[in-house]
Parts: C-alpha cells; sequence; structure tokens
C-alpha cells in the first residue's frame, strides 16, 4: 500500500496522517523528495513530523514537508501458538501391577460345583483395593469375571467335589483388564452318611475366608492361592460343594497388567 504526501492544504496533510497512524502497524517505508527511501517501522506522527523506528533501534524523525508517500507492507499476523490436547488416554498415567500382586475378590453369584462345567463364567467384585505407590490403582467394587478351569463331582459315596477358578478380567471406568492369574482350587472331601466335617488345606496354605450356617448342615468355604486346597464341608453321603454367594477368594497375578486408573 502507498501513501502519497503532498502539502497543496492542511486537509491532505491531516489526511495522510489518519491514514498513517490507522495503518502504523503495517509501515515500513517512507519516500522523500530527495530519493532516500527511510526504511523502518512506523511509531507515530503529527503536523510536522512522521516517526519511523529503523533497524538500529533509533527512531528517525522526518519532517512531514520533506516525505513525497509513505509505503505500507502488509504482515501477517503471527499465530498464536496452539497448545497440543492430549488424548483422554494419554492423559491418563499408565501403571504397573507386578506379577505376584494378591488380588481379593468376591462372589456376587452362588457356584454349584454339580451343576457347573469346566469354562463356565462366574460374576465377582474386587474386595480389597489395589494401591502402587500409596494410590489406588485397582478400587474395590471393580467387576471381576472368573472362570471354572476344572470340575470334578464327586460320586456317591466316592470321591469329592472339586472346582478350579482362575481370574479372567477385571474391570472398571469403562475399560475391562484382561489378567493371567494362578489356578485356585476348592473341593471338598468324599465322606460316609451323616458326615458333617470341616477339611483344611495342605501344609497350613488353606484359608477359611467365607461362611455359612444354616439347616443344621452348616458349609464353609476355603480358598487359597496357585491351586492349594482350600476347604470344604461334606454333608450327607454324597457330597455336594457350593460356593455361595459373598464367598471371598484370593487370586494372584502370574503376569504384570497395565492399569490406567
Amino acid at each position: 500500500m502507498r501513501i502519497r504526501v503532498t502539502q497543496s492544504s492542511a486537509v491532505g496533510i491531516a489526511l495522510v496522517l489518519v491514514v498513517v497512524m490507522g495503518v502504523s502497524a503495517s509501515a515500513d517505508r517512507v519516500r522523500l523528495r530527495s530519493g532516500k527511501i527511510v526504511e523502518g517501522m512506523f511509531i507515530g506522527g503529527d503536523s510536522k513530523v512522521v516517526r519511523v523506528l529503523l533497524d538500529n533501534g533509533s527512531v528517525s524523525e522526518i519532517p512531514l514537508e520533506e516525505a513525497t508517500a509513505v509505503e505500507f507492507t502488509t504482515r501477517k499476523p503471527k499465530a498464536a501458538p496452539v497448545a497440543a490436547t492430549p488424548s483422554p488416554a494419554a492423559a491418563r498415567k499408565v501403571v504397573t501391577v507386578p506379577a505376584g500382586t494378591a488380588l481379593n475378590v468376591r462372589l456376587t453369584q452362588a457356584i454349584d460345583v454339580d451343576v457347573s462345567k469346566a469354562g463356565e463364567v462366574f460374576r465377582a467384585v474386587v474386595d480389597d483395593p489395589v494401591m502402587i505407590g500409596g494410590s489406588v490403582v485397582i478400587p474395590r467394587g471393580a467387576s471381576a469375571a472368573l472362570q471354572a478351569v476344572q470340575v470334578k463331582q464327586s460320586g456317591k459315596m466316592k470321591g469329592s467335589d472339586a472346582i478350579s477358578l482362575k481370574l479372567n478380567s477385571i474391570s472398571f471406568g469403562g475399560v475391562v483388564y484382561q489378567v493371567a492369574t494362578a489356578y485356585v482350587e476348592t473341593k471338598g472331601k468324599g465322606e460316609g452318611k451323616k458326615t458333617a466335617r470341616k477339611v483344611g488345606g495342605g501344609a497350613g496354605l488353606g484359608a477359611i475366608v467365607g461362611g455359612i450356617a444354616g439347616g443344621g448342615e452348616g458349609a464353609a468355604i476355603g480358598a487359597a492361592i496357585g491351586g492349594v486346597t482350600g476347604g470344604a464341608i461334606a454333608s450327607g453321603g454324597e457330597e455336594h460343594l457350593q460356593l455361595p454367594a459373598e464367598t471371598r477368594l484370593q487370586f494372584q497375578l502370574s503376569a504384570a497388567v497395565d492399569i490406567r486408573p
């Protein structure tokens, strides 16, 4: 853009100044009557002078009667930097729960060994939160899916009921995490008629962690890590092993799992 400066009238001079002031941010060249060109940034002016900021940082005051034209070069404003918005997944820190971590779960449905099959999936919830570095990584109440790995059903007066379970997945916050755990076996002990005896696990590792009572027969459910026998009640001739809802079981991770808490 080029504005020609004349002194034909005071109105003309005023007009030039108004135009110059309006586009001051774009001024970069002033042509003089002598033919000289002053380059810089227009920073102000009045009825007597035009002020230009030179590249060396000094200010040149050019008498208005010496200027013939002011030229402006259109400059594109610098775009403000746009901060990258992290995706929700990237914003959430990944925490690794190491292998060997114990996961305590509680059944939300009963398991009747006599009618259960290998591969069947049962519902449970995480009963104790898992903490890493003082922060909760897996919250209490997270959904858990258990799967029957092996089911053994006793015959009358012979054998014992047994079921081996593994923890397949946990889910919370809309995310399902697949997990790998050691198997947990719960079994009874085949007994004769009218026998009602509690049976403990081997080497002191069995743990009675849940129980119910009723009808004179009673029951206690055991659980232990890594396939160690827990405990059960065998009664009434042919054994009938059940794991009622609210039974607590403990699993141990056999592989680490990454969690986004």
